[in-house]
């Protein structure tokens, strides 16, 4: 590493140097006020195109901004100052700074302000590299209330800009501005209105280009569905429409309500403005007020949307992770472009929501982007088609949907949250990651909830120490976990009769392993100081179980075995009891949840043909209202949310639990790499999550490392090195607090071995953080360069390095070095670097 300018202060080599576990007050109440943080300008913006979208009203005159109206544009979207193919104005030879560029056909109505007397501006076809001053025909008119004020002849590429104008009457409502093709047709056909502008009576100029915002989004109502055959962008126009407004800590409540007089359905959407963030949620609600069945309600897309990717040379990119896959795949991000005339489709396999495909993802276009987020824990699918004539159709929803409602039913559709963003890539996804982390993650106290330090070895001892999963072997792992520092201890599915997988739904403790049931290890834990975790895995019934013997009516299956009916309303009030009690009954801390069953083909297999979703609906509705329940009964607790790993993460359920296993890769030892890669994707979008280290070395652990962390040593080994156990688990602790801020990936995201892998966590709130580097055991690279992020160039920042060995230098450097670009080094293949930064 190069001297660089840097203070090299080698304090000291073998000795620790001085940390301290994260404490509860260490983790951030809110995000801070910084520069990281969206304009009062772009919150405004983002908000008035939700409300514009939802409550159907056109724009209006907003200080020195013109209220336009685009009625008709067939091929890209109208740009302002600059041509509909994005380059600068220029007509002929002559180029202008302002203007609108519009593509025939094209119609733009203005709403006229008081006082405006003339209209005027220069017109032609626009000269870029695809007219090239050669191609491209078009007429231009106006009209004003209707009455036509000009009319130009046919216009050629490569013609000089032609002048025109039109005199607005005293008391002109409204200025019509068109562009018609000739017989030879649309191509090319990129027309300007350069310097377009209304003269005032005063004699100065308003400009139509003026203030306009430039959104990614385009306007219209952003959901759709079809009722009785016919779509809503026929009907919603004509329903009734009411609104109410609902003032709540950190956003805005909208309830808007369009109702069909003649078949009483309302359809009553719950929008959500978040107070520091341009962004959005909703959900949308169907109900049947009326005395007979609905007509069929089908394809009901609770995000269906036009991006204004204009330019069909341009590219737009989506970018996404791939779900779990229990691989090395696993959270990968990917980008893709998106292609003219084809679809691009995302959904998840087997009515799981993250199993295969992640529904958070983000849509780029030049500089601006959306970035997405789905609730809805069953199966959702996404298209994104991107029209020859420019702009791109995005649509998210549940897969199938196609019912009647019966009287007095209602249903919900998934969540949707929107956040536009323009900028920089990774102050957006951190824009995301407070917004989930302060408006939608579980809290305690006012604070998000803080992820466990927990030993957990069921992988490693359940099959070959039965020892080890009876009520003494319990408590000697709690006192181990007290011993060797950490703050939990979890038992998973090795505790009731049958065992795993044979014995879901046998929800009570094997009598001779456990013959006073599992309180008392509940109890030794809270005596220890520990948190008490317990697996469950209540929506699988395997045959021949307690569940499925006397209960057969709540099982998908019956008797034989198979998916529980969270669906029944009294299935799940027998379940929400029973889990309830265990939870009291033993002293659960954290309740964890598995699911390790692919629902769909149950939901699918029981809905008639005209009630085609209604399952999947129901049951996701169940599964939430439970999870609601447990909570509010047992205030303080944590749901584990497991399914086979990491595959029941969504918007819905990352709001009410913690991903704390978010992979089955966790199941085995050896894949550090696959950690590294994990972490670096899904951290993107999901501030808070666990994975699982084997052994306490330091590469090994420090690959697992999250906000928490999950261990799986052997303990019962003689040779078990518990001073190196300890010393783990407390730079892990010391760790903790820089995860609840802001995250930069340094590296590409790669599982190959041959690569380095880095990421860096900033609290802003504090001006310190964390970065964690990993030179994997193939990399021939003793270096990489790297530039650290959200940093004061300004400030100088003191760096403790800790390598493998625990061995600590520090340095100091100016901030201006570390974001411009410095060298990172570790001269072995298959070791680990941590960086501890703060502002001095």
């Amino acid at each position: 590493m190069r001297s660089c300018r840097a203070t090299l202060l080698i304090l000291a080599l073998t000795i620790a140097q001085e940390t301290f576990p994260m404490e509860d007050r260490d983790i951030p109440v809110e995000a801070p006020g910084d520069a990281l943080m969206a304009t009062a300008d772009e919150i405004a913006a983002f908000h008035a195109w939700a409300l514009s979208a939802f409550l159907g009203e056109a724009p209006s005159e907003a200080g020195p901004r013109l209220a336009l109206t685009v009625r008709r544009q067939d091929h890209n979207v109208l740009r302002f100052c600059e041509s509909c193919m994005e380059t600068p104005i220029r007509i002929g030879q002559r180029e202008f700074a302002r203007g609108l560029g519009t593509h025939a056909n094209s119609e733009i109505a203005v709403a006229l302000p008081a006082g405006a007397r003339r209209f005027r501006a220069w017109v032609g076809i626009d000269h870029n590299y695809d007219t090239q001053g050669l191609r491209g025909s078009v007429q231009f008119s106006a009209e004003v209330d209707g009455e036509r004020a000009f009319l130009t002849d046919v216009l050629t590429g490569g013609m000089a800009p032609v002048e025109v104008s039109a005199d607005l009457p005293e008391g002109a409502r409204e200025l019509v501005l068109k562009v018609d093709t000739t017989p030879d047709g649309p191509a090319y056909d990129q027309a300007d209105w350069a310097e377009a502008q209304l003269v005032m009576a005063d004699g100065s100029a308003r400009y139509l280009d003026e203030n306009q915002p430039d959104p990614l989004l385009a306007a219209g109502v952003p959901f759709s569905f079809r009722y009785g055959d016919r779509p809503s962008g026929e009907l919603l126009a004509a329903w009734r429409r009411t609104s109410e407004f609902e003032d709540q800590p950190g956003h805005v409540e909208r309830r808007i309500r369009w109702t069909d007089e003649a078949t009483g359905l309302q359809v009553t959407a719950v929008l959500r403005l978040f107070r520091r963030y341009p962004a959005a949620d909703w959900v949308l609600y169907f109900e049947n007020a009326g005395a007979a069945d609905t007509p069929i309600l089908e394809q009901v897309q609770a995000l269906d949307v036009e991006l204004r990717t204009g330019n069909s040379k341009r590219a737009a990119v989506v970018r996404g992770l791939t779900g779990d896959v229990c691989g090395e795949q696993s959270f990968v991000p990917f980008d893709r472009p998106l292609e003219v005339g084809k679809d691009f489709q995302l959904a998840p396999g087997g009515g799981r929501p993250s199993n295969g495909a992640f529904p958070f993802f983000n849509v780029q276009y030049r500089d601006a982007g959306l970035l997405v987020g789905l609730g809805w824990s069953g199966q959702w699918a996404v298209s994104l088609n991107r029209a020859g004539a420019g702009p791109t159709r995005l649509q998210a929803g549940m897969e199938l949907t196609h019912l009647a409602l019966h009287p007095g039913e209602r249903i919900r559709s998934p969540r949707v949250l929107l956040m536009g963003w323009r900028g920089d890539l990774d102050v957006a996804h951190n824009r995301l990651r407070r917004l989930l982390l302060f408006q939608y993650a579980p809290h305690v106290d006012g604070r998000p909830a803080r992820l466990p330090v927990v030993s957990q070895c069921f992988d490693r001892y359940s099959w070959t120490r039965a020892e080890w999963a009876t009520e003494a072997g319990q408590i000697a792992a709690a006192r181990f976990a007290k011993e060797a520092g950490f703050d939990a201890h979890w038992l998973d599915a090795a505790w009731f009769e049958g065992g795993f997988p044979n014995g879901v739904g046998n929800w009570y403790p094997r009598p001779k392993e456990f013959p006073n049931g599992l309180k008392p290890v509940g109890d030794a834990c809270h005596r220890l100081g520990l948190k008490f975790v317990l697996w469950f895995e209540p929506e699988r019934v395997a045959a021949g179980s307690q569940l499925a013997r006397e209960h057969p009516e709540f099982v998908f299956g019956g008797e034989r075995g198979g998916l529980f009916r969270l669906d029944d309303p009294a299935a799940r009030r027998w379940l929400t009891d029973l889990l309830s009690a265990r939870i009291a009954e033993y002293g659960i801390d954290i309740y964890r949840n598995d699911f390790n069953i692919d629902p769909l083909g149950f939901w699918r297999a029981n809905d008639p043909p005209d009630r085609q979703g209604m399952t999947e609906i129901r049951y996701v509705e169940g599964h939430y209202a439970m999870w609601d329940e447990l909570r509010a009964a047992h205030p303080g607790l944590l749901i584990d949310n497991c399914a086979s790993g990491g595959r029941r993460i969504d918007l819905e359920t990352i709001s009410r639990s913690l991903p704390l296993w978010r992979s089955d890769t966790s199941c085995s030892p050896g894949h550090p790499d696959w950690n590294q890669a994990q972490t670096l994707g899904l951290c993107r979008y999901i501030p808070l999550h666990t994975a699982c280290g084997w052994t306490p070395e330091p590469y090994d652990f420090r690959s697992s490392a999250t906000g928490g962390a999950i261990a799986q040593w052997d303990y019962l080994s003689p040779d078990f090195p518990l001073p190196l156990a300890k010393a783990t688990l407390a730079e892990a602790k010391a760790n903790q607090k820089y995860w609840y801020g802001d995250f930069y990936p340094l590296t590409p995201c790669t599982v190959d071995a041959g690569d380095w892998a880095a990421y860096q966590f900033h609290r802003a709130d504090l001006d310190e953080g964390l970065v964690l580097a990993f030179r994997r055991t193939e990399s021939p690279y003793v270096g990489v360069e790297t530039r650290l992020r959200g940093l004061d160039e300004k400030r100088t920042y003191r760096l403790t390095f800790i390598d493998d060995a625990r061995q600590q230098t520090e340095r100091e450097m100016p901030g201006r070095e570390l974001l411009a670009g410095w060298e990172l080094r570790m001269p072995a293949r298959g070791t680990s670097l941590i960086i501890r930064y703060r502002a001095r």
